[in-house]
């Protein structure tokens, strides 16, 4: 007969607080790295930023994993519903707002303004982001205060 499996403790606050510490240092390390690499032109200088990168996110999301592993199911539920309704909001108003300035005849050009392709890029890129983890952040609260 084997016994049965122990129930699952989730981690405590300073083990969070403590990954959360060791991914930034992570991330701060592989973002100076990528900063002294930038400069480096060419086809070495993009394999290498490209390397770094990969390598930081693939040690973020092994973090998340872990992190996701010890969370309950009604705390996954709730990034889950949050993320699908919350990040797709996000995106659909992040979108609104930049197609809007897109198409506006007053706003600035990019060569008014100075900004280049990639900038431009990178920019619209953090702007969905940002849109995405602004409704994430709503529709997770929301969905705890009507779930208490």
């Amino acid at each position: 007969m084997t016994p049965a499996p122990r129930p699952k403790r989730p981690h405590g606050l300073g083990t969070y607080v403590l990954l959360l510490i060791v991914i930034a240092i992570i991330g701060g390390i592989g973002g100076a790295a990528q900063g002294l690499i930038a400069d480096r032109g060419g086809v070495l200088g993009l394999v290498l930023t490209a390397g770094i990168m990969s390598l930081t996110m693939a040690i973020a999301v092994v973090g998340c994993v872990w992190w996701w592993r010890g969370i309950d199911e009604a705390a996954r539920e709730a990034h889950k519903w949050a993320w699908w309704w919350g990040g797709s909001g996000g995106v659909l108003v992040g979108a609104i707002v930049l197609l809007t300035l897109t198409f506006s005849e007053d706003a600035a050009t990019p060569v008014e303004v100075g900004v280049s392709a990639p900038d431009l890029i990178a920019g619209g890129m953090f702007a969905i982001l940002l849109f995405q983890m602004a409704g994430y952040s709503i529709a997770w609260a929301a969905w705890w205060l009507r779930h208490r």
